[in-house]
C-alpha cells in the first residue's frame, strides 16, 4: 500500500503537537535507587541514562528490552545490550549496568524487571523513555510496580526538534506517527484490561486520534475484532467496555 507523505501537512503537524503536549509530562525528578531505561529504537535514551547516572541520579542503571516490533528487524542484539554498549561508550562502567533482555513491550519492561529491582531492594525508580512515551509508560509502571516511588523523564528534545527528526524520511514519519496513534488507543483500552493505571484522555486528544487514523496512520491500531478478542480473553464484559477503535 502506498504511503502518503504528510510530513509537511500543517494539520498533521498540529495534531502531533497536541499529542506531544499530552504525552510529555515534564516531571521534576530526584535521585533514585535505579535508573531504568526502557528499550525501543531510540538511541538517545541510553545517552540520557548515562548522563543521569554520572550526575548522581541512580546507583545503577537497568536497561530493559529484548526485541520489540520495530527493533526486532533493526538491532543485531537485544535492546538492553545495545543500550548498555552506548552507556559504556558514554563512560559508565559495565559493572553499574543491569540488563533485562526478554521484554517485547512496555508492560514486559516492568514485569520482567520486577525481580531485578527486588534483588537490589529498590524503593525508587527513575524511568527514562522517549518524550512521547512518558504518559503511557508511567501509567504502566504504576500498575505493575505500585509499591515503588516512580519518576519519569526523557532525552532533551523539544517539539520542533522532534518534528525535524520525523521529517527526514516519509516512511519513518509514517511509522513513528502510527506508533503514537496506537499509544493513544492503548491508553484507553489497557486500563480496562488491568494493564495500565487509568488516565484521563482529553477530547482534543481523542479528536486527533481519529483525525490521524483517517489519514492512514493506523499500522499499530488494534482492529475491532482484535479488541473484542482482548476483552473476551481477559473476561471483560463487552457491554461495559470502551472498545475505542
Amino acid at each position: 500500500m502506498e504511503i502518503m507523505d504528510y510530513r509537511y501537512d500543517s494539520d498533521v503537524i498540529h495534531a502531533l503537537e497536541v499529542i506531544w503536549n499530552y504525552m510529555k509530562l515534564n516531571q521534576s525528578i530526584q535521585p533514585c535507587d535505579i535508573i531504568l531505561g526502557c528499550g525501543c529504537s531510540n538511541l538517545d535514551i541510553p545517552v540520557k541514562c548515562a548522563e543521569l547516572f554520572k550526575a548522581g541520579y541512580g546507583k545503577k542503571i537497568l536497561f530493559s528490552g529484548g526485541a520489540g516490533k520495530v527493533t526486532k528487524d533493526a538491532f543485531q542484539k537485544s535492546e538492553a545490550e545495545v543500550y548498555r554498549d552506548i552507556a559504556v561508550a558514554q563512560g559508565v562502567s559495565s559493572d553499574d549496568i543491569l540488563l533485562e533482555t526478554k521484554s517485547t513491550n512496555t508492560g514486559d519492561n516492568f514485569r520482567f524487571s520486577k525481580d531485578i529491582l527486588e534483588c537490589y531492594h529498590t524503593k525508587s525508580v527513575l524511568i527514562v523513555h522517549f518524550p512521547t512515551s512518558e504518559r503511557r509508560t508511567l501509567a504502566t509502571a504504576k500498575k505493575i510496580l505500585p509499591s515503588l516511588q516512580l519518576f519519569i523523564t526523557s532525552p532533551d528534545l523539544d517539539f520542533n526538534q522532534f518534528i525535524t527528526r520525523l521529517q527526514k524520511d516519509a516512511s519513518f514519519f509514517h511509522r513513528e506517527v502510527s506508533l503514537l496513534v496506537g499509544d493513544i488507543q492503548r491508553l484507553i483500552i489497557y486500563p480496562q484490561l488491568g494493564w495500565q493505571e487509568k488516565v484521563l484522555v482529553p477530547d482534543e486528544v481523542v479528536h486527533v486520534y481519529y483525525f490521524l487514523k483517517s489519514k492512514g496512520f493506523d499500522d499499530y491500531i488494534y482492529s475491532s475484532s482484535e479488541v473484542l478478542k482482548l476483552f473476551n480473553d481477559n473476561h471483560i464484559s463487552i457491554s461495559n467496555a470502551n472498545l475505542f477503535t
